[in-house]
């Protein structure tokens, strides 16, 4: 089992629920990479103390897979606190780029949680989001099989492993980071944006808008059910009292009001479980479209490279004609080369005054020209290939995204019927109790 680090007191195991995240199925997908049986369970968190590092969790992780790469079907459960969780996300992010990599629960603080990061609460949640986290990968085509997955979930050295793993990880540089920013930059729009992305977005956009709107209304609805929690309690508080007063169905007037603090107490439990099932599939749901968004953004950047490594190529093969044959005249409409052409010229001005032997001077710059318009036209194919191989794996990204998207909202409002119905039969068998005590009542 892979090692924790020495603590300074014995781990000590936190509160332990008795809530079991639901488990998800396999993601059919029509493209031909196939996606593999695999089933991760995260459980068994534990508080632990480090003289270093101070008191962090782990939790254990168990997986059957029928991956390849594994070294069995069944590798030994290993324990894994929140940065090994981290370093998963961002070395697949760094290993597949073009992929919507699953995002993880922010490390301190959710919205929707009350308390410290060691309550059993908070733990609970972010079990929940982790175990989501894994689950979604499992269900990758990709990523279920990286080499960084099987390393975070059956690794027993995972502090070596890790480490030379990343050294795998190739970091690609390109000459676009070398041109100017008054040629690339961020906020510049596509001359040629695709439809298919931009329905894509839109798709995206309205899918936050609807989630959002059920989180609010999610939230009406929960305070209307706290306050009818409340109101419930206070009135078994009231017939608590006047079983105090009516002696002759005493017995009878307090057992109806611990059978209405009873119907209560199933009602806040019932809300108990929507925010962990339901709200809690919400959120995630929310940051996976944040995840996929951000893909599509990096997609247009690389048609954006494209186009612009195309238009400083068209620029610069017009400077390199310029050049060598000065005495041509040609049509600059439409180029944005302005200020290429203006520090050309004024170049040209200072090395006359300073006596520099044109004609020498000519043939050396067009000697540069040549080899950067060979460097430019090679950088331009490759970034042709890379934004299409890049635009080819978003949509097949979007293609598991939906699935995934139509998995968890299906698994979510299960979660919720089920709570529901749950609350429903206990409330009836909790009122049924009660009958009999009130048919007993004598009236002389």
């Amino acid at each position: 089992m892979d090692a924790l680090p020495t603590s300074a007191t014995p781990p000590t195991t936190t509160t332990k629920s008795s809530f079991v995240p639901p488990k998800s199925k396999p993601v059919e997908l029509s493209n031909a990479i196939q996606v593999l049986a695999m089933d991760i369970t995260i459980s068994d968190p534990q508080k632990h103390q480090d003289a270093t590092q101070g008191a962090f969790i782990t939790y254990l992780v168990t997986t059957n897979t029928q991956v390849e790469n594994f070294s069995s079907s069944k590798p030994r459960p290993v324990r894994r606190r929140y940065q090994d969780f981290v370093w998963l996300h961002t070395t697949l992010s760094l290993e597949y780029p073009a992929c919507i990599v699953p995002p993880l629960p922010e490390k301190h603080r959710l919205e929707y949680i009350k308390g410290d990061r060691f309550s059993a609460e908070f733990i609970q949640r972010r079990q929940l989001s982790l175990q989501w986290f894994l689950d979604r990968i499992s269900r990758h085509p990709l990523l279920q099989k990286s080499q960084c997955t099987r390393i975070f979930l059956e690794s027993t050295d995972f502090k070596n492993d890790k480490r030379s793993q990343v050294l795998n990880i190739p970091h690609t540089t390109s000459i676009i980071d070398s041109i100017s920013d008054t040629l690339v930059n961020a906020f510049a729009k596509l001359k040629k944006p695709d439809e298919r992305f931009e329905e894509m977005k839109e798709q995206i956009s309205k899918l936050e808008d609807n989630l959002n709107t059920v989180e609010k209304l999610y939230f009406r609805i929960n305070k209307r059910q706290l306050d009818l929690q409340n109101d419930y309690t206070n009135f078994a508080n009231s017939i608590q009292g006047l079983s105090a007063l009516e002696t002759n169905i005493t017995n009878s007037l307090y057992q109806f009001a611990e059978t209405s603090k009873a119907y209560s107490k199933a009602m806040k439990d019932m809300t108990e479980v929507e925010e962990v099932q339901f709200l809690n599939e919400i959120h995630e749901l929310l940051a996976y479209c944040h995840a996929a968004k951000d893909v599509l953004k990096a997609r247009d950047q690389k048609q954006l490279d494209f186009e612009e490594l195309s238009v400083y190529l068209h620029q610069t093969v017009q400077l390199r004609d310029r050049t060598q044959y000065p005495g041509r005249k040609y049509n600059d409409r439409g180029m944005a080369a302005g200020g290429l052409y203006i520090s050309d010229y004024v170049t040209d001005k200072l090395n006359e005054v300073r006596g520099v032997n044109m004609e020498r001077a000519r043939r050396e710059k067009l000697s540069k020209l040549e080899m950067r318009v060979k460097e430019l036209q090679d950088e331009v194919t490759r970034a042709n290939d890379d934004s299409n191989g890049f635009s080819n794996q978003v949509i097949k990204e979007f293609e598991v995204f939906q699935k995934t998207k139509t998995l968890e909202l299906k698994q979510g409002l299960l979660a919720y019927a089920d709570c529901h119905i749950e609350f429903y039969q206990k409330g009836t068998a909790i009122w049924e109790k009660v009958l009999p005590i009130f048919q007993m009542i004598e009236i002389d």
